[in-house]
């Protein structure tokens, strides 16, 4: 084999374990699935190298019998076919070269002592061409085929105090809070998105051949034509639905970096039998970490859902549980460090960003005593007879 030949092959091979590298160790973006097509297609090859160092050369047989359709239109179509012959890698894995019948002749002579006549060599030549070229069409389909089976997976997330409004390939609408992470998987026959930390609002495409569903730890989310909201928590998982409904059922343990999503199954053949709970339009449930029920029934729309305006709507809640809502958004962050304070309930609407008037809401109240620490605001009891700062 010439230098050139042979530092041509060892690039294609090189390209060839770099992408069944990338493809083993996880999935692709969108960018990286575009180029590796591109690469795919770019030449026989690259189809043929990848489909060796994979270790699935042996189902191109398999593929060829399976799609029949138009192998011999595109063999009868293809120009160029004299210049296809085949060659071997290290180690007896079959590759493409782009050689000429000459090369290959001279080839020949260099390497036997014997030669063929020129008819019968022609003759070989011609059937190896062939042969190039139905393995590089059979490969290709199978390349294309497998590509095309595996899900579309997309990660996003939001840092702290950012929100964000995303549409997924589908049209599902999605918007993300603060500190929150989806990964969305998508494949031919189903939606899936797991929500890895904090909360998302979903705004679901119809699509009956593909169903879409929501993964929280050890909860299966099944849509039925719906919006609605995922809040996930260390202690566990609140789901609201605004139009629609829900099912939520309980799902086999996942995998880490959402390897489940590739094998996921249908809620129902997840469950055991019954979900864990069915949600209606303006109806609520809050499903501890360990998989319990803890709550369900109606809640105000408006006010489970006003971060979606940028808005913390609040009513009879606890002054620590609403400096946590405000914590979520700001790097300005309260501590609430008297408790006695800390339960006391307060009612209320705030922008989420606006700290200081929440602050100076605080200060107001008889007892509560509000300071600034560096980057902190500190609350606590008012000692008796003590003036405000």
């Amino acid at each position: 084999m010439h230098k050139e030949d042979q530092r041509l092959q060892d690039l294609i091979a090189e390209q060839a374990a770099e992408w069944y590298v990338a493809h083993r160790d996880g999935t692709l973006g969108m960018q990286q699935q575009q180029a590796f097509m591109r690469w795919l297609r770019a030449s026989p090859m690259h189809v043929a190298e990848y489909l060796a160092i994979a270790g699935v050369a042996r189902d191109i047989g398999d593929a060829a019998r399976q799609d029949t359709t138009s192998l011999q239109q595109l063999l009868g179509d293809a120009g160029g076919m004299d210049r296809v012959v085949p060659i071997h890698a290290a180690g007896g894995a079959s590759v493409l070269s782009m050689l000429s019948p000459q090369e290959h002749r001279v080839r020949t002579r260099a390497g036997h002592h014997a030669h063929p006549s020129r008819a019968a060599t022609r003759s070989l030549a011609r059937w190896a061409n062939v042969a190039a070229l139905m393995l590089a069409t059979t490969a290709l389909i199978f390349g294309l085929r497998w590509f095309a089976s595996r899900p579309q997976v997309l990660n996003y997330a939001t840092s702290h105090g950012e929100q964000r409004s995303l549409q997924l390939p589908d049209n599902t609408f999605v918007r993300l809070n603060s500190d929150s992470a989806i990964a969305v998987s998508f494949s031919q026959h189903r939606r899936l998105v797991e929500v890895i930390r904090g909360q998302a609002y979903f705004e679901v495409a119809k699509d009956p051949e593909r169903p879409f569903g929501v993964r929280v730890g050890s909860l299966l989310i099944k849509d039925i034509g719906t919006a609605f909201d995922v809040y996930r928590q260390a202690t566990g998982t609140t789901v609201t639905v605004t139009e629609g409904q829900v099912q939520v059922w309980p799902a086999p343990p996942a995998p880490p970096a959402t390897a489940w999503l590739h094998r996921a199954r249908q809620p129902a053949a997840a469950g055991r039998g019954h979900p864990l709970v069915d949600l209606v339009a303006g109806h609520q449930a809050r499903i501890a970490a360990s998989g319990r029920l803890e709550s369900q029934g109606p809640v105000d729309l408006e006010q489970a859902t006003a971060w979606l305006q940028g808005n913390i709507v609040f009513e009879d809640e606890s002054i620590a549980a609403v400096a946590a809502q405000f914590n979520r958004y700001n790097n300005l962050q309260i501590r609430v460090d008297d408790r006695r304070i800390g339960l006391l309930p307060i009612s209320g609407t705030f922008a989420a960003h606006d700290v200081s008037t929440f602050v100076a809401f605080l200060g107001t109240m008889p007892g509560v005593h509000v300071r600034t620490q560096e980057r902190r605001i500190i609350v606590t009891g008012r000692a008796a007879g003590k003036h405000r700062d």
